[in-house]
């Protein structure tokens, strides 16, 4: 999606193919367009946080800070969608990737509303 769109959600992916295709997802099932961006470009990030979207669904990497998106995305509802693999019990910090299904139901509760709704 282009990126000068303000778009209420946006997806902050280090894996294309896991970013776009929760995107594609979402926005099929909540009909709210997502702006998926690379988190590993800085600039297009700042870019799209500047915006001010209500939603940001992310995945954990060494260039996301979690205190730095509450600090530029302020208010908007953060999902992490990041999963470790690894065997024996999960690091309590790290908690479940939510399910896809919970991402949407997260973005359609957000109060963000399809773009042609009346």
């Amino acid at each position: 999606m282009p990126g000068d769109q303000n778009h209420p959600v946006v997806l902050l992916y280090v894996h294309p193919i896991l970013g776009e295709g929760i995107a594609a997802y979402v926005t099929a099932e909540t009909g709210v367009p997502v702006q998926a961006v690379s988190a590993l470009d800085h600039a297009a990030v700042s870019t799209a946080l500047s915006a001010r979207p209500r939603v940001v669904i992310f995945e954990r990497a060494a260039g996301v800070d979690l205190a730095d998106l509450t600090y530029q995305a302020p208010g908007a509802l953060l999902i992490d969608v990041s999963a470790a693999v690894m065997s024996g019990t999960p690091i309590p910090e790290q908690g479940q990737a939510p399910a896809v299904e919970s991402i949407v139901h997260a973005v359609a509760g957000s109060g963000v509303a399809h773009p042609h709704a009346s």
